[in-house]
């Protein structure tokens, strides 16, 4: 009951904190100086909290889903209006959430969302908006299992994580009638999964948002956050509790390539040659920065994808009969990619927030880490992102010519990620950037 009670309060204080800050983020960021270096809400935004979320991910696993304010909002308004309905059955995927990380994507290279605190804090409004909404009119987590874009990054990302949410004894979970690690326990006021994961058939992080709440309820104490490989939960081909076989959810397999993809034109997006093919558009007659940019995330969400997809798959299917089995293979070098690219932020502007806080002024070059140093660092990680979609690849085929297809692919898209990470990038919204 102690260790109850303690991980409770552990969360709604954490919680509670994330809520407060983003209460004085959205303040700073109305009410605030307009120029985004000397604003804290696009400066933590942009470039710590993006930084600092993925290392969060690979190192412990889905931290900020746990802490998430959104959902302490949610659950304080449930107090008072309760949720009446279900989500819809036909909406139970992953596209209407895959939808909004694309257009989230979209929207913070065409509103500049990184120069303009005033719109970041319109952004985390409309978050609070958003799960407020959805989860006072549908009943359990629908917020996080099916819209939260934030919430799906972390899912994907979190399979790469060495922590995962796991029963310690497979043979108590076989013993239990009452299932309270998804249904909860009223007596107690405890409330189980509401991501609908069954705790001895869960395999992996996917849908799992760390909260604890299955810790919580299980009468036995039998559930607790354990050490794992990282990601292995990417070659179990099993049936997972609330997913089905991976290879079957066309919804889950389209996010991994829109997550991958989108990590490479998030990063081109601040390079000179994205700037050079936006002018020649220009030049061109087409003024429209919105057109510009559908071209850019079309060749990058739906024919990039369409064209390096094309004959892996096909001798998959070919070799093998399994259709979209290897294509989990393409999520160590995405996550590798979105943390080469925000750790070029979080390490260059590391210490801009001090002259904002305080009455320090720091030098320009005081503030974050040498190119020189931090392009190495994306280098390597890019390296272990590839090597980790090398196993991937090997543990989900038996087949060397399959393997040698996936293998190859994989290394392209890290040739690219190489090739983006070396060139000259914009520093957003920090007086690096103004330095240079």
């Amino acid at each position: 009951m102690i260790q109850r009670k303690s991980l409770r309060y552990l969360r709604m204080a954490l919680q509670v904190s994330l809520l407060l800050f983003s209460i004085i983020l959205i303040a700073v960021g109305i009410w605030g100086p307009q120029f985004a270096p000397k604003n804290i809400a696009t400066l933590f935004i942009w470039v710590h909290y993006r930084g600092f979320l993925v290392l969060a991910l690979l190192i412990w696993g889905n931290i900020f889903c746990m802490s998430c304010p959104f959902i302490f909002a949610r659950d304080c308004l449930r107090i008072f209006i309760k949720p009446k309905f279900l989500w819809p059955k036909k909406l139970q995927n992953k596209w209407t959430a895959m939808f909004l990380f694309c257009a989230v994507l979209f929207y913070y290279e065409y509103m500049s969302l990184w120069s303009s605190p005033y719109k970041t804090a319109l952004l985390i409004i409309a978050f609070f908006v958003l799960a407020m909404f959805t989860d006072t009119v549908f009943k359990k987590a629908s917020f996080c299992k099916y819209v939260c874009p934030i919430g799906q990054f972390n899912f994907l990302a979190s399979t790469l994580s060495p922590k995962e949410v796991k029963a310690k004894s497979l043979s108590v979970c076989e013993s239990c009638k009452t299932q309270d690690c998804l249904r909860g326990n009223k007596e107690l006021n405890l409330r189980g999964c509401e991501t609908h994961l069954l705790m001895p058939r869960k395999k992996g992080n996917l849908d799992c948002t760390f909260c604890m709440d299955c810790v919580q309820a299980c009468p036995y104490e039998n559930i607790h956050i354990a050490s794992v490989v990282p990601g292995s939960e990417l070659w179990q081909e099993t049936h997972r509790s609330g997913i089905g076989l991976l290879s079957s959810r066309k919804d889950f397999l389209a996010f991994i390539i829109a997550f991958t993809f989108g990590a490479l034109v998030n990063a081109f997006l601040m390079t000179g040659p994205a700037n050079i093919i936006k002018e020649n558009f220009v030049n061109l007659g087409i003024q429209s920065d919105f057109f510009i940019l559908l071209f850019f995330f079309f060749i990058a969400l739906t024919a990039l994808p369409a064209i390096l997809l094309f004959i892996p798959e096909w001798l998959s299917q070919k070799q093998t009969g399994q259709k979209y089995k290897l294509i989990p293979t393409l999520l160590p070098v995405g996550f590798a990619v979105w943390i080469a690219h925000y750790s070029f932020h979080l390490l260059s502007g590391l210490f801009t927030f001090v002259p904002l806080i305080s009455n320090f002024d720091l030098p320009v070059s005081w503030m974050g880490l040498n190119t020189s140093v931090i392009t190495p660092i994306q280098l390597g990680v890019l390296v272990l992102g590839f090597l980790g979609s090398i196993l991937v690849s090997i543990m989900l085929s038996e087949n060397k010519k399959v393997q040698i297809a996936w293998i190859t692919m994989n290394l392209v898209i890290t040739c690219m990620a190489v090739w983006i990470m070396i060139l000259p990038m914009d520093m957003r919204g920090t007086f690096v950037g103004i330095g240079q």
